[in-house]
């Protein structure tokens, strides 16, 4: 009788890791720095996005002091960092030192970037010839994207346009993040009103799961566009000044019809898990 109890608390235990393994395989986990930052982590991969800056404009959130120091210290949850993405080179979403740090006491991190980010950190030319051999540029021709590999992530550097005509020569970034079947896009800054001359990797047929909107086209009346463009499973609202961000979802109410399951995050470091395998 105890064996028989025995057998069958092993095998429920075997269907609960089981079940546990299988739900991983199938989540992205989002931590939100603040503004378009990101800590993204999926198959056993840290990925930090636009996570690494210290201004806002006076209108957008920026980490406080504590997780700016964790996030350049390799220390949790910004331990054993594989790989930094930098959509462009402004304040709001790039601060070099922190870049230049962070990946000085992440050995193994790689960072992608365009070339202006690049020259930017060739300033400090100490710590950045300590890691110039793990930066991968990447600055496709306008309307159009690059494939790097990274392990067994696919990322797909798309050069759209950032918004307003007086940011034109800035060299804006959004990224595709492909792994074993799991996908998050990222906006970066682009405008959704220049997508219409975009002739690289057709980001709405692709089924991605967790699209990272910036305000453009979080606002209600351009939800068209980001569902023709991004076409996500999973629509997260960014870039948003905090006292618009709280009523943000609020204005959706009512309106499935906008963007499929929308969220945004109101507090920073929140952690949220995504599960592809389901809607919530």
């Amino acid at each position: 009788m105890i064996k028989e109890r025995t057998l069958i608390q092993i095998f429920f235990l075997f269907i609960l890791i089981n079940n546990r393994v299988l739900c991983d395989n199938a989540c992205i986990s989002l931590t939100y720095i603040a503004n378009c930052g990101f800590l993204i982590e999926l198959d056993d991969r840290k990925i930090i996005i636009d996570g690494l800056f210290k201004l806002g404009h006076n209108r957008y959130p920026t980490p406080d002091t504590s997780t700016q120091r964790l996030l350049v210290s390799n220390q949790y949850p910004f331990d054993n960092i594989n790989l930094i993405l930098v959509s462009h080179t402004h304040e709001d979403h790039f601060d070099k030192e922190m870049v230049l740090t962070c990946m000085l006491n992440n050995p193994s991190a790689k960072l992608i970037c365009p070339q202006q980010v690049i020259d930017s950190l060739s300033e400090n030319e100490t710590i950045y010839n300590k890691i110039k051999e793990r930066i991968i540029e990447c600055t496709p021709e306008p309307y159009i994207s690059q494939l790097v590999h990274i392990g067994n992530i696919e990322i797909h550097a798309c050069r759209l346009p950032h918004v307003g005509e007086r940011f034109k020569d800035v060299q804006n970034i959004a990224f595709l993040i492909c792994c074993k079947g799991k996908s998050i896009f990222h906006t970066g800054d682009t405008d959704p009103f220049q997508t219409d001359k975009y002739t690289g990797i057709k980001i709405s047929e692709l089924n991605v799961d967790i699209g990272l909107i910036n305000e453009d086209f979080g606002k209600t009346e351009n939800a068209g566009l980001a569902r023709e463009f991004v076409n996500a499973k999973y629509n997260v609202a960014m870039h948003f000044p905090d006292s618009v961000a709280i009523g943000w979802l609020a204005s959706l109410k009512g309106r499935p019809d906008l963007f499929p399951n929308p969220f945004i995050f109101t507090k920073k470091m929140e952690k949220k898990i995504f599960c592809t395998g389901q809607e919530e």
